[in-house]
Parts: structure tokens; sequence; C-alpha cells
């Protein structure tokens, strides 16, 4: 090989790893969002198992984190709320719920928890409204759970 061929062939190289370098950051940068996408999801998952084991107030830390992070987190709301139904803190619930249906209006899981934490502090008609609500969305399974919970 000459010298003029060594060059060429050593120029090339260079811009070649110049090029690399310089797209190198934008992909990182790029795949950054789908990652935090993916540690959110993993996150209410992992925070659903920790509930499960040994040590549910883990999983109840970690959803609350992850409301700390992201307030308007609904599924995180909605567990907790319905953590709050099941240990008897009805107050809390209600409070959860309501946050829950402020952010998205649609969720009819929120109306039937949200009655259900009305019904037990004794609140008969916002929970009877709350139930309507829940029997005017045509959702079969979650009418099935408010009717099992008024013949329990």
């Amino acid at each position: 090989m000459s010298t003029k061929q060594i060059q060429f062939f050593i120029l090339t190289i260079a811009l070649i790893s110049i090029f690399l370098l310089y797209q190198l950051p934008t992909s990182v940068l790029e795949n950054k969002e789908s990652e935090e996408e993916i540690k959110d999801v993993v996150s209410i998952e992992r925070a659903l198992k920790l509930l499960e084991s040994n040590n549910p107030m883990e999983g109840v830390f970690m959803f609350r984190e992850i409301l700390q992070n992201e307030p308007k987190n609904t599924e995180a709301l909605y567990y907790l709320g319905l953590l709050s139904n099941n240990t008897g803190q009805y107050s809390n619930a209600i409070e959860r719920f309501n946050q829950l249906i402020t952010i998205d209006s649609s969720d009819k899981r929120a109306y039937l928890q949200l009655g259900i934490s009305n019904y037990q502090l004794g609140n008969k008609e916002a929970a009877d409204s709350l139930f309507n609500i829940v029997r005017g969305s045509n959702d079969k399974l979650l009418i099935k759970e408010l009717e099992l919970f008024l013949t329990n």
C-alpha cells in the first residue's frame, strides 16, 4: 500500500468514527423516555407483587412514591384507594377515588369503589348514586362485583 492509500484509509476510519460518536448521544437520549415508561409499569407491577408478599407495606410505600413522582397516576391512586377500602380506611379511600375520578371520569372502577366507601361510612344516598353510575355503564364484571357487594 502506498502512503496515499494509508492516509485515505486512516481518514475514512476517522470520519466513520466521528460520525458514530456523533450519533451515539442522540440514540441514547431517544431511548431514555421509553425506558422511563417501562420503569413506571414495572414499578406498579412490583408494588402489586409486594402487596401479596410477606411485607405488603413495601408495596404501599412504592405506590406512594409513584404518586409522589407522578401525582396523576390513576393506577397507583386506584390501588391505594382499594387498599384503604380493604383496611377500613374509608375516608382515605374516598379521597383517593375522588382524585382518580377528577383525573379520569371514565374509570367506572373508581365509581364502584367510591360507592362502597360511602356505603361503609353510612352515606347511603351518595353510594346509591355512585352505584347507579356503575349499573349504567353496562360493564358486566363491575355490575357483578357490585351485586356481590350488595348481597353480602
